[in-house]
């Protein structure tokens, strides 16, 4: 009998947990806003953002289970999506900050994509970048599966590859910062590269 009840509480408790689970719609939304515009979701049982979304502040979907985002974002703070389920990130996108996409689950960063800040792909699946690729702040491909660089890459600030597959550097790139291998073994080195700091080993 008391392994009858833990097991209907347990069919309880996850249908109850999905159940939960839903899209955020527009109305929803006035829920989560402070004063400054910011949207915090971190922790909520949402699946998805509405089409067209802007964000006047900040966008916080850390631990969420958001695998996309919508066409048409536009965030004129940062975007935190940390240790959510996140995969994809539509071209057309718009993020005036930086970019947190710590532990997710994105594999691809496609091109169209603009934002003013740093990007963080530490810990997560990522294997491409997009050619001719520019970041105005610090990269971070710490302990992701990445194993190349496009050629012609800008990094304003530092880079960071340390626990990557990256073990040759393209033909061509710009690091305003400096270069922090991590103990990664570069093969090959770029036959123009614009260095503005130092390269750490």
């Amino acid at each position: 009998m008391q392994i009858l009840k833990t097991t209907l509480l347990l069919c309880g408790l996850i249908s109850t947990s999905i159940s939960f689970a839903q899209p955020l719609d527009e109305y929803e939304i006035l829920n989560h806003l402070d004063n400054y515009g910011n949207l915090y979701l971190r922790n909520k049982p949402y699946t998805s953002l509405p089409t067209g979304l802007v964000v006047k502040g900040n966008l916080n979907i850390s631990n969420t289970s958001i695998e996309k985002l919508p066409q048409g974002l536009s965030v004129n703070g940062n975007l935190d999506a940390s240790n959510s389920t996140l995969k994809q990130i539509r071209r057309g996108t718009q993020i005036k900050g930086f970019v947190n996409l710590l532990g997710s689950d994105l594999e691809r960063w496609p091109s169209g994509i603009k934002v003013g800040g740093y990007i963080n792909f530490t810990d997560t699946k990522l294997n491409s970048l997009p050619p001719r690729f520019t970041v105005k702040g610090d990269l971070s491909v710490i302990r992701t599966p990445l194993s190349k660089l496009p050629d012609n890459i800008v990094v304003e600030g530092d880079l960071y590859i340390g626990g990557s597959k990256i073990t040759t550097f393209p033909e061509a790139m710009t690091v305003g910062g400096n270069i922090f291998l991590g103990g990664n073994v570069i093969t090959s080195w770029p036959k123009s590269l614009n260095l503005g700091g130092a390269v750490a080993r």
